[in-house]
């Protein structure tokens, strides 16, 4: 917990876009992708299943039902599972993703695999 108190405090004394900058000098220093999604991605609103956008959502919305597809979605997985698709790439074991666009469904397979090793149950939809 200390450390992620360190971690705010030092983003907020920074800057945004200083961090970023060292971001992308980590990520270049160890091999790694370095990829940035348009900051007004609706990642929280678009349905993961079938893309619709279903619009604007309370905070305290935490699952919502696509109206198109009836999908059900908690709001954070949906949220990780677009942001790989925005992304283009699809984090692997060692961290370092793909060359090919990541469609929805390799992106959701990731994000629950990611739970899992977490020990995460996620929530059934």
């Amino acid at each position: 917990m200390v450390k992620n108190r360190k971690l705010s405090r030092a983003i907020s004394d920074l800057g945004w876009r200083t961090f970023r900058t060292l971001l992308e000098g980590k990520a270049e220093k160890y091999g790694r992708d370095f990829r940035v999604i348009n900051r007004w991605e609706p990642t929280s609103q678009k349905c993961s299943c079938c893309g619709f956008r279903g619009g604007k959502l309370d905070l305290q919305v935490r699952e919502w039902e696509c109206l198109n597809c009836g999908a059900k979605h908690d709001r954070d997985t949906n949220a990780a599972i677009n942001i790989l698709v925005a992304g283009g790439q699809s984090e692997t074991l060692n961290g370092r993703g793909g060359k090919c666009k990541t469609t929805a469904k390799v992106a959701a397979a990731c994000v629950s695999g990611a739970l899992r090793q977490q020990n995460v149950n996620p929530l059934r939809s």
